[in-house]
């Protein structure tokens, strides 16, 4: 195990965070630099999430058009008679409920899923000015650093199979580097500066104490 001192310089030649990130920190304050980078973030995120308005009548239509290729392809692999065979005089009640099923998700929870999603995204890029970033939290634990194979947001939820590496400490887990993550000592005590910030916990800078 290196020196706290060796251990320390290491972290901060990562880039994730500077001296001066730490020094503020410790203060419970933000540095400018970090103050910059989220208002940056916010701002790319106003300027992104407009693309993504009023986009539910795609949403409909490609859900629309996959429902009914389906419905095409069960009907030329004969399923639809042997449904009718099976059902008699049942099938046109049965057909009409699953076209009312089917018109319901297409036209109505789809779109209306696909919105609230990108009003979360959205609502992530409030300016400073009207949601100021909350206290910086300090969190003394052992570590543990890994990496997961399930593609996780800022929120921890799996998005894809890309890799993504995380630090745990006490239960709270945050999204880092690769290069982070590898120069992480697991079970070794350290000391780091969070916040909370809609929702998701945002590593901010950290310190080992031993």
């Amino acid at each position: 195990m290196s020196s706290t001192h060796e251990h320390n310089y290491a972290l901060q030649q990562v880039r994730y965070f500077t001296a001066e990130d730490l020094e503020a920190n410790r203060k419970g304050q933000y540095s400018q630099a970090q103050l910059d980078r989220f208002k940056n973030e916010r701002d790319f995120i106003q300027q992104s999430s407009g693309k993504y308005e009023k986009k539910g009548w795609l949403i409909s239509l490609i859900f629309g058009a996959f429902l009914l290729f389906f419905a095409v392809v069960l009907y030329f692999l004969g399923v639809v008679d042997m449904f009718q065979n099976m059902l008699g005089s049942l099938f046109l009640p049965v057909m009409a409920g699953l076209c009312f099923l089917a018109a319901l998700f297409v036209f109505v929870i789809a779109p209306r899923s696909y919105q609230s999603t990108v009003d979360m995204y959205k609502s992530m890029g409030t300016p400073m000015e009207q949601k100021p970033l909350g206290a910086i939290q300090t969190i003394e634990a052992r570590a543990r650093a890994y990496e997961s194979r399930a593609g996780l947001d800022r929120n921890l939820h799996s998005v894809s199979s890309r890799v993504s590496y995380v630090l745990e400490m006490d239960s709270i887990k945050f999204l880092i580097t690769e290069s982070l993550m590898k120069l992480v000592e697991d079970k070794r005590l350290y000391r780091v500066y969070c916040v909370n910030d809609g929702g998701a916990w945002l590593l901010l800078s950290m310190e080992t104490l031993e």
